[in-house]
């Protein structure tokens, strides 16, 4: 059983190795004195506080036994050449070489793979083996070792999602996440992450409707009627055609704004929040002192409010309070496998639009 702890233990400074011993970090967090050396060399290049670079985090039985695990974790898929080029320079955080730092220009890259293309959505990267029906990409790494990482881009965790006793959304420095992959036919292309993600479709749309249009027996295509709740009800995307068709079934008001209205909902378009930086928090188990980051089980970036987030959506979005609702955009998303490079940037005021860029686009030479 997990009790909760202060969600700011992380925030904006680098531990010391020693602290990090304390906190009893997950497992494969700092899982060899190498890349200890390297993330404290990072904070400190940052001008974080940190004891010393290098205090080292000695080896317990448990840490032992998560390096031998780390060791035999599955291969992560190999990167294309055209995407290695992106990481030249950059730092790794951990030993499975998923999670670069890039110093120069304040960006992480995060070596992923497409777990899923055709859920619904609640998040966009998940650590490998965790809620994998859930998300889009996976990551074979800690959600705590990009939580270091975007500490050594410079950025400060804020605030994850408060429920209880009102809502409150997630809080934090707002980030740009692109999407870098190869096609079959060996074109490197990028794009916005959101432009893999869009408003929910496949699902029941609901209009309050006293009765549905007289003389016409239902279902008819998608179209219902609920007496009890006195709903009009479509399923689905629906076409032009169908709405010209259904627009004619009668000429109530009502029910014309109710079939525009569904007409409008069910057209695929992409999310448009800004993801931030939240934090996510440290739990503590129960009578013992061992600390874990709640973002471990699968809560790593996500498009519906948890309060375990690391990077969460700077919007009421959940499946389950009548927030957003997101699906994966199949037709946009590579082959399941596919090597993805996402790349994390701090987004500047003036980049903040609401409507994505292209779907797409060839990157620049060099970029």
């Amino acid at each position: 059983m997990l009790v909760e702890s202060d969600p700011d233990t992380m925030n904006g400074r680098c531990v010391s190795s020693h602290t990090l011993q304390e906190q009893k970090m997950p497992a494969t967090f700092l899982t060899s004195r190498h890349h200890q050396r390297v993330l404290c060399a990072v904070m400190c290049g940052l001008g974080m506080s940190v004891a010393s670079a290098d205090n080292q985090l000695q080896p317990t039985p448990d840490s032992i036994s998560d390096e031998r695990d780390a060791a035999e974790a599955v291969k992560t898929v190999e990167l294309p050449a055209e995407l290695k080029k992106l990481t030249r320079g950059c730092t790794s955080l951990n030993p499975q070489e998923t999670v670069h730092l890039d110093r120069r220009h304040r960006r992480v890259f995060l070596r992923t793979m497409v777990s899923c293309r055709t859920c619904v959505l609640e998040m966009l990267c998940v650590p490998r083996g965790q809620r994998e029906h859930e998300t889009i990409l996976s990551l074979e790494a800690r959600a705590a070792e990009v939580h270091m990482a975007l500490l050594g881009m410079g950025v400060k965790p804020g605030k994850p999602v408060v429920f209880f006793p009102e809502y409150k959304p997630p809080q934090g420095p707002p980030l740009q996440l692109t999407v870098h992959w190869v096609d079959g036919g060996g074109q490197q292309l990028k794009a916005d992450a959101r432009q893999w993600i869009r408003h929910s479709i496949n699902r029941y749309f609901s209009f309050p409707l006293k009765q549905g249009p007289p003389g016409i027996e239902l279902p008819h295509d998608e179209l219902r009627h609920d007496p009890v709740n006195e709903q009009l009800i479509w399923y689905g995307p629906m076409s032009e055609k169908q709405r010209e068709h259904l627009l004619t079934l009668w000429d109530d008001s009502d029910y014309k704004k109710g079939i525009e209205t569904f007409f409008r909902m069910s057209q695929p378009r992409p999310m448009t929040a800004t993801f931030v930086f939240a934090g996510s928090r440290w739990d503590t188990i129960e009578g013992t002192r061992r600390r874990v980051y709640a973002a471990e089980d699968g809560h790593l970036i996500t498009v519906a409010n948890f309060s375990a987030a690391t990077i969460d959506v700077a919007e009421s979005s959940s499946a389950s309070d009548g927030g957003q609702l997101y699906e994966a955009w199949e037709e946009r998303i590579p082959e399941e496998g596919t090597p993805v490079l996402l790349e994390i940037k701090s987004l500047k005021v003036e980049e903040r639009t609401k409507e994505p860029p292209a779907p797409q686009e060839k990157p620049k030479n060099g970029e």
